[in-house]
């Protein structure tokens, strides 16, 4: 899904937020190893104080959040760290996988062509230790994609307001004129299911095409998802001229697309976004940004 291309023109005509959005940049991330082959920053979330940042394999950070303040409180490597686990979404579950946790269960998008025990773009659920010291692979989630719906990748966002699971990826790849972009909705299964589950194509609630919904025709390389209030949150780009980084927040309900400018930025590339208090969060690989949910909420 993040094949490094040029992004094609962008020739949508749903709203273009027009105003530029005050960001502030809050400071470099501290990620094992960053800056080496293999361990780019990557997938991320927030749950209450609490951020999970993971980088390209599955390693993985806790930060706790204080105003414009980030305090490192753990780091270690997922139960699923694997060359093939691009690890490039994050996102909160519903359920914690022991009362006492502070962190309910991280779901974690391997997102990448290739396999991992002859299985591609599963989705790994994750206990994250109540120390922050490790974790444990409790449930993997896999989507059997007999109908050749995906392409290069497959990422999973939840939406927790109303318990669903989203798929979004490629048709084929960013470099293809053909590529159109999927969403496919499942209900989202419990821990209770066992530790293996199957979706199937029959099982989906929802499976359409962006482009066979809406005027937006665009093509940009994917980066990470959240859900807030029936939208989906995706940004994107590199922070180059030909690859600018643009915010685009997709309506699940009447299904429109509006984009937010945000190449003035960074120079670094974006990838994943999340919300706490009255804020959004977007883990880029220069480090951490945050801008006011009132902006985005009205858009």
């Amino acid at each position: 899904m993040r094949n490094v291309v040029l992004l094609v023109s962008l020739i949508c005509l749903s709203a273009i937020a027009t105003a530029q959005p005050k960001v502030d940049f809050l400071g470099p991330l501290q990620g094992e190893r960053h800056g080496e082959k293999g361990f780019a920053y990557q997938g991320m979330d927030i749950y209450g104080k609490y951020m999970l940042s993971c980088q390209n394999q599955g390693a993985a950070s806790v930060y706790r959040l204080s105003g414009r303040k980030f305090t490192r409180v753990g780091q270690f490597r997922l139960a699923s760290f694997h060359k093939h686990n691009h690890a490039n979404v994050v996102t909160f579950g519903l359920e914690k996988a022991a009362g006492n946790d502070p962190l309910p269960v991280a779901y974690v998008s391997q997102c990448s062509k290739h396999t991992v025990d002859g299985r591609k773009d599963v989705l790994y659920a994750e206990r994250i230790a109540p120390d922050f010291s490790g974790s444990t692979l409790v449930q993997t989630i896999f989507y059997d994609d007999r109908n050749h719906d995906f392409g290069y990748a497959l990422q999973w966002v939840i939406d927790r307001e109303e318990k669903m699971l989203y798929g979004y990826g490629n048709t084929v790849n960013n470099t293809d004129p053909a590529n159109r972009h999927r969403i496919i909705k499942f209900r989202l299964p419990a821990l209770s299911e066992g530790e293996q589950v199957v979706l199937r194509p029959e099982d989906a609630l929802e499976n359409y095409l962006i482009e066979d919904v809406s005027s937006c025709r665009f093509n940009p390389i994917g980066q990470g998802l959240y859900i807030h209030k029936g939208r989906l949150y995706m940004p994107t780009g590199l922070g180059k001229a030909d690859t600018p980084s643009i915010l685009y927040v997709w309506n699940l309900k009447n299904r429109s697309m509006q984009e937010v400018d945000l190449s003035g930025v960074t120079t670094g590339e974006f990838e994943d976004i999340s919300r706490s208090g009255n804020y959004f969060y977007i883990q880029g690989q220069d480090g951490l940004f945050r801008l006011h949910r009132k902006f985005l909420l009205n858009l």
